[in-house]
């Protein structure tokens, strides 16, 4: 499919600021940066993106999207007996993207996290968590009903699985763990697994999940 020129300019400008970002860090690009980097005018800028800040909404949507889709795919596709093994797997697969991309993880992702401007945007967020979450979550419907899964909100899920792998690749990136954090992949979806089925155990008792 031929690409419209609008569409090209579109994708020269997201390419130039995640360029920039990754080189300058979040609060350091300015709009005469992408302009020079990407080669396209100012005007056109704001016809496409309304602003820096529409910019940065679309920079932060698709490097989001490919991240937790990573890690949504892997829940899915996870063909196991018991569906907390499976969120296992999205901590490895999340695990994985970090180490594979360290880069747009720390300046796309964990830069993004903590910033002011997510605090400002927490809308593009909100938009944004629907359309990762629902299909994990009507993957794991029929397991809540059946007891499978300890009942919890899907925030839970997310932050049980990325929380604590973002941290440990923190560790890595910041030189406090000697080796890529990926190499503790089976001691992530180990802790994940096991966590959500003692939570299950809590909530269902010991016959829960089978």
């Amino acid at each position: 499919m031929v690409q419209s020129r609008s569409e090209k300019t579109k994708r020269r400008v997201l390419a130039a600021t995640g360029e920039l970002i990754i080189e300058k860090g979040l609060y350091d690009v300015t709009l005469k940066d992408i302009e020079a980097r990407s080669g396209v005018s100012n005007g056109s800028i704001f016809h496409h993106f309304g602003n820096k800040d529409g910019v940065f909404a679309q920079i932060f949507a698709q490097e989001r999207l490919d991240y937790l889709v990573s890690v949504a795919d892997a829940i899915i596709a996870f063909d196991g007996e018991d569906p907390c093994d499976a969120f296992g797997a999205g901590a490895r697969a999340a695990l994985q993207w970090q180490c594979d991309h360290p880069d747009r993880f720390s300046r796309l992702i964990a830069q993004f996290n903590n910033s002011q401007w997510m605090v400002e945007h927490e809308h593009v967020w909100i938009e944004l968590a629907h359309q990762i979450e629902q299909p994990v979550i009507d993957w794991a419907r029929p397991h809540f009903e059946a007891r499978r899964l300890p009942l919890l909100p899907a925030t839970f899920f997310q932050s049980f699985m990325t929380g604590a792998t973002e941290r440990l690749t923190h560790g890595w990136l910041t030189h406090r763990l000697d080796r890529p954090s990926v190499e503790f992949a089976d001691e992530a979806a180990m802790m994940v697994a096991e966590g959500l089925k003692a939570l299950r155990r809590h909530q269902y008792g010991d016959a829960a999940g089978h």
